[in-house]
């Protein structure tokens, strides 16, 4: 399947960089980035944050002729990585395209929904209204940035990294020593911050660490879809109750992360995100 991927490419934009790692992995050429997400490629200069960013391999990718190519629908189909932001060629492209054949993702933080509903699937990060022309869709991590659940290196009960004080934040200059500060703790705390879809909820996961979720019960139903929330909520009791390095204890910690791991495996990695929006395009 060819995929046109479109977007601003001007900076971190997750939700649309998350997508993209998961579409390439997945199509490797065939999903064709315009404009360019230089930052995405091994190598390039990149956004100071981590996680999704410089993994991929700049392979040869063809973006000439791009207005010719969606006139003759050389692709089968149009992803709109981040529509709030770019609107590339979109009359050309509604013009040409059945609305079947195009994928529309909005990944900003509040709850506003452009106008474009109705010209083709519209995938909302920070969903909170029940409209079922509006899918929900949440942000990601690329499979090979999961760890390993190793509990010889349990030294804490909490990670030191608190998004309720910035000057915690300090491991954000060392994507190692980021991941290694939640890889070496029981419990990381995450809260909402600007949505209630954050980057840090999924690399507390990926360095196989517990997220004790605060507030997740009045997060609304159509965001964090994919997420598990009865066993995110019995993480918080496992610490609020009173946490003992006892072997049950230790053996329930294992068994919750080990079913909040397997929920990542089939929806919250890029991958996942990626397959779920090509299956609505007909692939």
């Amino acid at each position: 399947m060819k995929i046109l991927y479109l977007s601003g490419a001007v900076g971190a934009d997750y939700q649309c960089d998350m997508l993209f790692h998961g579409l390439r992995t997945l199509l490797g050429a065939d999903c064709v980035d315009v404009n360019k997400l230089t930052f995405m490629y091994q190598g390039e200069p990149h956004p100071p944050f981590f996680t999704v960013y410089a993994l991929l391999p700049d392979i040869p990718i063809d973006r000439e002729n791009i207005v010719e190519k969606i006139q003759n629908r050389y692709y089968d189909a149009v992803i709109y990585g981040s529509i709030q932001r770019c609107q590339a060629h979109f009359n050309l492209v509604r013009a040409v395209y059945p609305r079947e054949k195009i994928a529309m993702v909005d990944g900003e933080d509040d709850g506003t929904i452009a106008s474009f509903v109705g010209h083709g699937f519209y995938f909302k990060r920070e969903l909170q209204v029940d409209d079922p022309a509006i899918l929900p869709i949440q942000f990601a991590v690329p499979a090979q940035k999961v760890r390993q659940i190793d509990l010889h290196r349990k030294k804490r009960l909490m990670a030191p990294c608190d998004p309720r004080d910035r000057s915690t934040y300090k491991y954000y200059g060392d994507e190692s020593a980021y991941y290694d500060q939640y890889s070496d703790s029981w419990f990381g705390y995450t809260m909402k911050k600007g949505g209630w879809d954050c980057c840090r909820h999924y690399e507390i996961i990926a360095a196989g660490c517990l997220p004790y979720f605060a507030g997740l019960e009045d997060c609304p139903p159509r965001t964090l879809w994919g997420w598990p929330r009865g066993r995110l909520f019995e993480a918080r009791k496992l610490l609020d109750h009173g946490w003992n390095n006892t072997e049950a204890h230790e053996k329930y910690w294992v068994s919750l992360l080990e079913g909040i791991r397997g929920c990542m495996d089939d929806v919250l990695t890029t991958e996942a995100c990626a397959k779920r929006v090509l299956e609505y395009l007909g692939d």
